[in-house]
C-alpha cells in the first residue's frame, strides 16, 4: 500500500495546480477579453411611450336567434359588410305569419264587441258602452216607476204587492247596470290583451329575420341552410371595423402620465403606414407580475384596409423631452428581469443597470447609471462579468 502514496500526492498536486487559475467566484481566469467600445453622449428626445398589441374591432357582437325555426336563407356570410338592421339569416316564417293573422283576427273581434275601432281603444270609457247605456236607461225608468208607485201608494191607489214589484224591478235594473259595466270593463281588458298578443306575434314574425344590431363585417357564420335553430342560439358574429381599437401594456413608470384623449400613432406592417388615433381607456391597476397597466387606443379605419387580429405597434406622445443615451442594441443584455450593459472602467468591465425606453435604427435608447462620455463595451458581451479585465482593440480586431 505504501507504493501508492507518491501517486496520490502527485494527483493532489496536479489538482491544486489546475484550481489555481480560478477566481473566488468560480470564473476561469484567463487573459483580458478583447472588446470594442463606443463613447456615449446624452441627447434630448421627445418623450414617447411605446407598446405593442393586437388590433380588435370596436365591438364584437354575437348575434342570436330570438325565435325557433328552420334556417331558410343565409343573407350575409363571412367577410360581408352589413348595415345596422341588415338581415343576416332568414328563418322560415310561414307558421309565424299564420299565428300573426290569427292574433290580429282575435283582436279585431274583441274591438267589435266593444264597438270601437283600433284608434278608439285607448280612449274607451266603459260608461259609454251601448249595453251600459241601455242598462242605465232601464234603471232610470225603474226608478221613475218606483217613485210614481210610492205616490200612488200614499193616495191608496196602489196595492202593497204592486209597489213591492216596482221596487224589485228597480233593484234588478241596478244589478243589470253593474253587470253591463263589468262586462264592458272585461271586454276592454280582453281587447288590450288581444292587442298585446297581436303585437307579440308581429314581433316574432319580424324576429324571423335575424338582423345585425350594428354596422360592421361578418366575422363568423355559425348556422347553415336547413338547420333548425332555437331561440338564444348564436347564428353569426359581427365585428365593428370602424373604428378599430388596440390594446397593449405600458410600463408602470408612465402610470401618472398616460391619460385619455392623448394622441397615439399606430403602425401596422400589413398596411405599410401609420394611423393616428387617441387613448380611449387607461387601466386602473398595475399587474404585480409584469409591472405594467393596460391601455386601449382607438383609430379610424374608414377604408377597411386593416383587419382585426393584426399585430401593431403604438406610440403615445407625452409631449415633453427627456434625456437618453443611444447605445447599440448588441451592447444590452437581459437576465432574470435585469437589463444591463458594461462600460470600461480602469481596464475592467463595470456593470451598469439600465432601462430600455425604445429602439431606434439598431440603437437602444436607454436611461440608467450612465454618464456623458462613458465608454460602452459593444462586443464580447457574453464573456463579460462585473470586474472582468478587458483589452480595447480596434474594429475588426476583437476576439
Amino acid at each position: 500500500m505504501v507504493r501508492w502514496i507518491p501517486i496520490a500526492l502527485a494527483l493532489i498536486l496536479l489538482a491544486a495546480c489546475s484550481g489555481g487559475g480560478a477566481d473566488g467566484g468560480g470564473r476561469k481566469q484567463g487573459g483580458p477579453v478583447s472588446v470594442q467600445v463606443k463613447p456615449v453622449a446624452a441627447e434630448q428626445v421627445e418623450r414617447l411611450v411605446e407598446f405593442t398589441g393586437t388590433l380588435g374591432g370596436a365591438e364584437e357582437i354575437t348575434v342570436s336567434a330570438e325565435v325557433d325555426g328552420r334556417v331558410e336563407k343565409i343573407l350575409a356570410d363571412l367577410g360581408d359588410k352589413v348595415d345596422a338592421g341588415g338581415t343576416l339569416v332568414q328563418i322560415a316564417a310561414s307558421e309565424l305569419r299564420l299565428r300573426n293573422e290569427q292574433a290580429h283576427a282575435d283582436y279585431l273581434q274583441a274591438l267589435a264587441r266593444l264597438g270601437v275601432g283600433q284608434d278608439g281603444l285607448d280612449h274607451f270609457q266603459p260608461e259609454k258602452h251601448a249595453a251600459v247605456r241601455r242598462a242605465e236607461a232601464d234603471l232610470a225608468e225603474a226608478k221613475r216607476n218606483l217613485v210614481r208607485g210610492e205616490e200612488l201608494m200614499k193616495r191608496g191607489l196602489l196595492a202593497q204587492g204592486e209597489l213591492d214589484a216596482l221596487a224589485t224591478r228597480e233593484r234588478v235594473a241596478d244589478a243589470a247596470l253593474q253587470s253591463a259595466l263589468e262586462e264592458a270593463r272585461s271586454g276592454f281588458a280582453q281587447a288590450k290583451g288581444r292587442r298585446a298578443a297581436w303585437g307579440l306575434s308581429r314581433k316574432q314574425l319580424g324576429d324571423a329575420s335575424i338582423r345585425s344590431p350594428v354596422q360592421g363585417v361578418v366575422a363568423r357564420r355559425m348556422v347553415s341552410v336547413g338547420e333548425y335553430v332555437k331561440a338564444g342560439q348564436a347564428v353569426a358574429v359581427v365585428v365593428v371595423t370602424h373604428p378599430l381599437k388596440m390594446r397593449g401594456d405600458v410600463a408602470e413608470r408612465y402610470a401618472g402620465e398616460v391619460q385619455r384623449a392623448m394622441r397615439v400613432d399606430v403602425e401596422v406592417d400589413a398596411s405599410g403606414g401609420t394611423r393616428q388615433g387617441e387613448v380611449s381607456r387607461v387601466g386602473p391597476l398595475v399587474a404585480a407580475e409584469s409591472r405594467t397597466f393596460p391601455v386601449e387606443a382607438v383609430f379610424a379605419n374608414e377604408d377597411g384596409r386593416l383587419k382585426a387580429g393584426l399585430f401593431a405597434r403604438a406610440r403615445i406622445l407625452l409631449g415633453n423631452d427627456e434625456q437618453v443615451f443611444a447605445v447599440p442594441e448588441t451592447a444590452v443584455s437581459s437576465l432574470a428581469g435585469v437589463t444591463k450593459l458594461y462600460v470600461l472602467a480602469d481596464g475592467k468591465a463595470a456593470e451598469r443597470k439600465v432601462e430600455v425606453l425604445r429602439k431606434r435604427e439598431g440603437d437602444a435608447l436607454v436611461q440608467g447609471a450612465l454618464a456623458e462620455g462613458d465608454q460602452v463595451i459593444v462586443t464580447g458581451i457574453a464573456r463579460l462579468f462585473d470586474g472582468a479585465p478587458v483589452q480595447v482593440v480596434e474594429t475588426g480586431a476583437a476576439e
